[in-house]
């Protein structure tokens, strides 16, 4: 009895002392003014990050007060954590809200930006990782779609790309297999933002 009270304060003490740390990083406000500020992480019991990045942000300015931040508040933010830079943006997402999604082509004629959900099933059952993706346009018009590469997926992307013959062929020759979307998308933003 004594060991297992020993360990659940063991337990205890670690889940606490693990349970948040700040990190260096930066928030952009709405006047786009760039403001350094710590970086409030919360973690799990083995170290890893467990917030939800795209919905919140909590800063600890200069003053060492603690500010929460939604997409509505900031234009974004970013951070580093053990040697990886984070960058969230403010952006639409298909329900009509904004997310703080990662930026992953940004480019002058055209963008993308993407947040994931993983679903892990239980008992080992059926796990299912999401993603989806806001497409911008200089004009800011958007496109919201998923991960799954079928011909919806195909044909609202060449839609959204009619000014560009050449992406029309590079979207009916390329995104046939889902391992090779992201190389893909890559091209195809390379080829939509050149000159």
């Amino acid at each position: 009895m004594k060991y297992l009270i020993a360990l659940h304060i063991f337990i205890f003490v670690i889940v606490t002392t693990f349970a948040q740390s700040t990190v260096s990083g930066y928030y952009i406000t709405q006047n786009n003014d760039t403001i350094k500020a710590d970086i409030r992480i919360r973690k799990g019991l083995f170290g890893q990050a467990n917030n939800d990045f795209t919905k919140k942000v909590q800063v600890i300015d200069s003053n060492n007060t603690a500010l929460d931040f939604t997409p509505n508040d900031i234009k974004g933010y970013g951070f580093t954590n053990e040697d990886l830079n984070y960058t969230f943006v403010s952006k639409p997402i298909k329900d009509g809200t904004n997310k703080f999604l990662s930026p992953v082509f940004v480019g002058p004629k055209s963008s993308l930006y993407q947040y994931g959900i993983y679903i892990d099933g239980t008992g080992g059952a059926f796990s299912s990782n999401q993603v989806f993706y806001t497409f911008e346009k200089a004009d800011s018009t958007y496109l919201f779609l998923r991960n799954i590469l079928n011909k919806k997926f195909k044909s609202e992307l060449k839609d959204f790309y009619k000014d560009n013959l050449e992406v029309q062929q590079l979207i009916d020759t390329k995104l046939q297999y889902w391992l090779e979307l992201n190389n893909d998308l890559n091209l195809i933003f390379n080829t939509y933002n050149k000159n």
